[in-house]
């Protein structure tokens, strides 16, 4: 058994175990069938879901506007966060105001956002772009007062232009500190809009989730609630993929 199969396989081992005890603990009691599922009603729904169209529409529509508010709340996030940290007094006066917006719960925005921005696409991207905005902020604003205090010493010691200093040194600085966020922003774009979906939507995974809640079917829930895990691995992948390029690349 080579070293990488062995890692594979103690990585799964708790999966197995813990799917196979869930297996045997319901087998054979509908009660406990019906409140708690089984991995092999699971299964089973999910294969009667893949041969359907709708249950793809819902995945990629949940996944663009995850993906939309992602980018979105990522980009005006980080613009934020370094002009805050270029100008010492706006700093001082919008920090209330970002701790204030920053601490309001998602949900709580929902029904204010379907009234503004209708059921549509926009209302979703909004609440994704929302739950992701701060934390890139703050990561914008941190990463380059970290890298401001490292560098910007040496940087004056050699006489180099402050504007230089910030272009090539500071900005790659904060952008790396905003991709190391973008990991955790995966799941808040994504609890960003399936709240959306779950308010009121006409498709998307929150929207399957309300569906098959609704009519009490626990082997689809559960499927739903995998598919947006699969969803969150598969972004969060594609961020270290872009954290791993941009070492190489430097």
């Amino acid at each position: 058994m080579t070293k990488k199969f062995k890692n594979i396989f103690l990585a799964v081992l708790p999966a197995l175990f813990f799917l196979g005890a869930w297996q045997w603990f319901v087998h054979g009691n509908q009660r406990l069938e019906f409140l708690f599922a089984s991995p092999s009603l699971v299964a089973q729904a999910a294969w009667a879901e893949f041969g359907h169209a709708t249950i793809w529409n819902d995945i990629f529509v949940t996944l663009g506007e995850a993906a939309l508010g992602l980018l979105s709340g990522t980009i005006l996030g980080t613009v934020a966060g370094l002009l805050l940290w270029g100008n010492g007094k706006i700093d001082k006066i919008t920090r209330p105001y970002i701790v204030f917006f920053g601490s309001i719960p998602i949900f709580a925005l929902a029904p204010m956002t379907i009234i503004w921005f209708g059921i549509g696409l926009a209302s979703k991207v909004v609440m994704a772009g929302f739950a992701v905005f701060f934390i890139s902020l703050l990561q914008a604003y941190e990463g380059a007062h970290a890298v401001a205090r490292q560098y910007f010493g040496f940087a004056r010691s050699i006489a180099a232009p402050n504007a230089r200093v910030v272009w090539k040194i500071v900005v790659p600085g904060a952008i790396d500190w905003v991709i190391a966020g973008y990991k955790m922003n995966v799941g808040a774009a994504l609890v960003g809009a399936f709240i959306g979906e779950f308010v009121s939507s006409e498709a998307g995974l929150g929207y399957y989730i309300l569906k098959a809640s609704a009519l009490y079917d626990v082997p689809r829930v559960l499927f739903g609630i995998l598919l947006i895990s699969l969803l969150g691995i598969a972004m969060t992948s594609a961020a270290w993929l872009l954290q791993a390029w941009r070492k190489t690349g430097s």
